[in-house]
């Protein structure tokens, strides 16, 4: 069986916590004011909040959010995350797919 301890992967910003040919799943800690710039991904993905509130872009729309959502996004979509809280904001990314 596998644990990992997200507090003992190096890195900032996105923390890579798991690596495997048909998928990533990412820890994405945002202090107050940072963002995740818009960008495009190959695969679908899911982003799932742990903590702290922001706003996500995901195509034109953008929506508050806060934490125990779940947004997905398709592959080839613009998406962002921006912390527009007072806290910090800690996210997981999950890439679906083998690209």
């Amino acid at each position: 069986m596998e644990i990992i301890d997200a507090n003992e992967v190096a890195g900032a910003q996105a923390r890579k916590l798991y690596d495997h040919p048909q998928g990533q799943v990412l820890l994405v800690e945002l202090k107050p004011g940072e963002a995740l710039r818009r960008h495009t991904a190959p695969v679908d993905i899911f982003i799932y909040l742990l903590e702290g509130e922001g706003v996500v872009q995901v195509g034109e729309a953008s929506a508050r959010v806060r934490p125990d959502l779940l947004i997905p996004c398709a592959a080839g979509v613009p998406h962002a995350l921006e912390n527009t809280g007072e806290g910090s904001l800690r996210a997981l990314v999950v890439k679906l797919g083998s690209k």
